[in-house]
């Protein structure tokens, strides 16, 4: 199934959790200040939610094809 990801780069810490647990859907940018989102949708349920859940600001949103019915 796929989700869609978003991130709210206004609010994003750069903890770079949500990188280094989901590295095909995240990347720290040049800086290493912000976090940059690779895909807006993607198959990683399980790694993007566990991504969303450890960001400290909140700032990852993940929405699966039931919630938007």
């Amino acid at each position: 199934m796929k989700i869609k990801v978003e991130l709210d780069k206004f609010h994003c810490k750069g903890c770079g959790a949500c990188a280094e647990v989901a590295p095909d859907v995240f990347e720290m940018d040049e800086t290493g200040d912000k976090a940059n989102l690779l895909k807006d949708e993607t198959t990683e349920q399980e790694t993007v939610e566990l991504s969303a859940a450890m960001c400290p600001t909140k700032c990852i949103e993940v929405t699966t094809e039931e919630e938007e019915k």
